[in-house]
């Protein structure tokens, strides 16, 4: 039989070989299901025969299915490409380099053409079929002899397989590969994980266990499996089964067991993948709010996203202040609140007795720069009247002619405590003043009683001690507080509390600091001091201040305020506050005037701008005025250095502790030896170096004299 056959062979060599062909298409088939059934026999993994209807081999190869066993396998449709599928990954190919450089557009057409040609598994059904079926119909149409039919349906097969493998990722983009889904990529391997585990039969079909959503990389996507009711379960076997499913899945999944249900599952769900937290800007551009009580500071972190930070001036709690060692940028936030004030109508007046850190804002309407201690008390003084007759004029039985006149103000002290050691010097040694100085607790009664009045107060302070406030009421009345720079842990506890954990701002950024606003952290339940970044708009401030509405003329020209009655100035000497104003027995000769900046020689009368410092450890320097009575003439100039007995101690000026210092201090009147007076502010009392020396030297004679 074999030798008929191979003459037959011999003889009809087309007709042997379309034989050979078309008897072993199905031949193959049949071995390679065989091999199938072999590997699931033999145990070996990612072995699942094929017993779907459509699953043989000749209708694959007809319909231009992907003729490899098992699985990925690309599910090219008739008219749909494939998955693209990576069978074989090698470590090689895991250790490639970086992706190739972009194609020149004159490559680009030619090389997708290639590509696209390249992707044969992902072609679609009738590109695949039509190159599949031009041998066969080649050789048949051959051996009958029809060769003017085998050409045409050759041309018309090779033209149909070539227009729908290259059209569509070359030129027109009638389709495109899909990438393989979860469910072709993962579930292989999982169910080859998951079988065992449950116990389920390996004639089982997977889709009938497990489902996986298309697209498992977005928040949402689901993995479902069925599980047997004979299952024992338990909270090992859980584990198990969470890890052969999640540890194959990209991102965090939440589980969901149900195994009461009539048909028992277990259900795996994407999480929302955690957001970055956004990076604080070096630089935020100032803008303008139409809300006379909201002013834009910056921005500051609040959770994933970037709010503004406004500082609310209609709260409970209406003034504002800003703290840090010098140059971190006080006064460009403090510049803020004043540009913002102007454009709303506010009048402005800043106490600056270092004379020169708010000069963009000299020389404009509605702004006057008070300089030395006698005009910073002067406006203080005023102040505290124009916050009196404004809360009579919007009373019940307030006249509606002064109560149309009310206009806001708002009263900014630069480097407070500077300011109020300078007015200390001032009474103390240039107007002989005895006792208390009234205009510390002026100032405590303007932060109590000026948010009605539209009477706001804008501080500027290197540390928040309750001596330059008048105690820890007033200084709360302070309901937007910022400390800029770097921060040591007691100059954050009297900012912030001690119970307030402490927040580190980047201190290579400029002005960068921490503030709060009277919000409670919804984590630690306390005062939520964040992280923030101001404005910078000195730049700005001059040509703002240009553009704001003009002030009233009795403001500029340095008046008082017009409804400041004579009934005020009556309440107002119970307060001691005449004698201090413009014109009186110990206040300024001239007013500070608004829309011209004031020229002063370079040594004033009085007092020399010293350097502020803390609360504690650093001497405060200034220039006196010895043997004057009052606020004109002219004197020598003394150095005089002040320190409170804490400071004295620090210094080394007294050879003890601030503790033995103070039990010395009360044994020196039992023991008649004179402790000076000081000068007190109501709260710590300062001494001259040659007050403390002079001390010292009779307690320690006194101590020798002792038998």
């Amino acid at each position: 039989m074999y030798g008929d056959l191979w003459a037959w062979a011999a003889e009809e060599p087309a007709k042997a070989a379309a034989a050979a062909v078309m008897i072993g298409i199905p031949a193959a088939g049949a071995l390679a299901q065989q091999r199938q059934k072999d590997r699931a026999r033999s145990g070996r993994p990612d072995a699942s025969a094929p017993r779907r209807a459509g699953d043989a081999l000749l209708v694959r190869f007809l319909a231009g299915r992907d003729l490899r066993p098992g699985d990925p396998s690309s599910s090219a449709g008739w008219w749909c490409a494939g998955e693209e599928v990576v069978r074989d990954r090698t470590a090689a190919d895991l250790a490639a380099g970086a992706p190739a450089a972009p194609l020149k557009q004159q490559d680009t057409v030619l090389r997708t053409v290639v590509a696209g040609a390249g992707r044969w598994s992902c072609w679609p059904g009738v590109a695949r079929a039509s190159v599949r079926l031009i041998v066969p119909v080649s050789v048949v149409a051959a051996w009958s002899g029809w060769w003017s039919v085998t050409t045409a349906g050759t041309g018309l097969l090779s033209a149909a397989g070539v227009a729908a493998a290259v059209t569509g990722p070359a030129v027109l983009g009638w389709w495109r590969p899909r990438p393989a889904g979860a469910d072709l990529v993962h579930g292989p391997g999982m169910w080859a994980a998951l079988r065992p585990a449950l116990g389920v039969e390996e004639s089982q079909r997977r889709e009938q266990w497990l489902v996986l959503s298309d697209d498992v990389s977005v928040p949402g996507a689901k993995v479902v499996l069925r599980l047997p009711a004979g299952w024992p379960g338990g909270e090992a076997g859980k584990r198990a089964i969470t890890a052969a499913v999640t540890d194959r899945l990209p991102g965090e999944w939440s589980e969901n067991w149900h195994r009461a249900d009539s048909a028992p599952y277990a259900e795996w769900i994407r999480k929302e993948p955690p957001r970055k937290v956004p990076t604080l800007p070096e630089s935020v551009a100032w803008k303008s709010s139409r809300d006379p009580y909201q002013v834009y500071v910056g921005q500051a972190v609040r959770g994933y996203d970037l709010e503004d930070v406004v500082i609310r001036t209609k709260s409970a709690t209406p003034h504002f202040g800003v703290g840090g060692l010098t140059g971190s940028g006080k006064s460009t936030v403090l510049y803020l609140g004043v540009v913002h004030a102007r454009e709303n109508g506010v009048l402005v007046d800043i106490l600056d007795t270092k004379q020169n850190s708010m000069t963009e804002a000299e020389g404009k309407s509605g702004v006057r720069v008070h300089k030395t201690p006698a005009e910073c008390v002067a406006a203080l003084g005023e102040y505290l009247m124009s916050m009196m007759a404004a809360e009579t004029a919007i009373g019940k039985t307030g006249d509606p002619t002064l109560r149309k006149m009310l206009v806001p103000r708002l009263m900014v002290a630069d480097e407070l405590p500077t300011m109020m050691k300078m007015a200390l010097i001032w009474w103390k040694y240039q107007i002989k003043g005895r006792g208390i100085p009234p205009f510390a607790e002026w100032f405590s009664i303007g932060l109590l009683q000026g948010r009605s009045a539209d009477h706001r107060f804008g501080v500027g302070a290197q540390q928040w001690a309750n001596a330059y406030f008048g105690g820890t009421m007033e200084r709360a009345q302070i309901g937007w507080k910022a400390q800029l720079g770097f921060c040591d842990s007691p100059s954050w506890t009297v900012a912030f509390g001690a119970s307030t954990p402490m927040v580190s701002p980047d201190t290579t950024v400029p002005g960068r600091g921490v503030f709060a606003d009277g919000q409670i952290n919804p984590e630690t339940k306390g005062l939520w001091a964040r992280e923030f970044q101001p404005s910078y708009i000195v730049p700005e401030v001059s040509a703002r201040l240009d553009c704001a509405p003009p002030a009233p003329a009795w403001f500029d020209a340095g008046e008082r305020a017009p409804w400041i009655t004579a009934e005020t100035l009556k309440t107002a000497e119970s307060l001691a506050i005449p004698d201090f104003l413009v014109g009186g027995r110990l206040g300024p000769a001239h007013p500070v005037k608004g829309g011209a900046v004031t020229r002063r020689p370079q040594q004033a009368v009085g007092v020399v701008p010293p350097r502020s410092g803390a609360v504690t450890g650093v001497p405060v320097t200034a220039g006196v005025t010895a043997g004057v009575t009052g606020a004109g003439g002219a004197a020598p100039q003394l150095a005089v250095e002040l320190f409170s007995l804490s400071e004295a101690c620090a210094a080394g000026l007294l050879p003890w502790d601030y503790a033995t210092a103070k039990v010395y201090k009360g044994r020196s009147a039992k023991k008649g030896i004179e402790f000076p007076d000081g000068i007190p502010d109501g709260r710590v009392t300062y001494y001259t170096r040659d007050e403390i020396e002079g001390w010292l030297e009779r307690w320690q004679a006194g101590a020798q004299s002792r038998p």
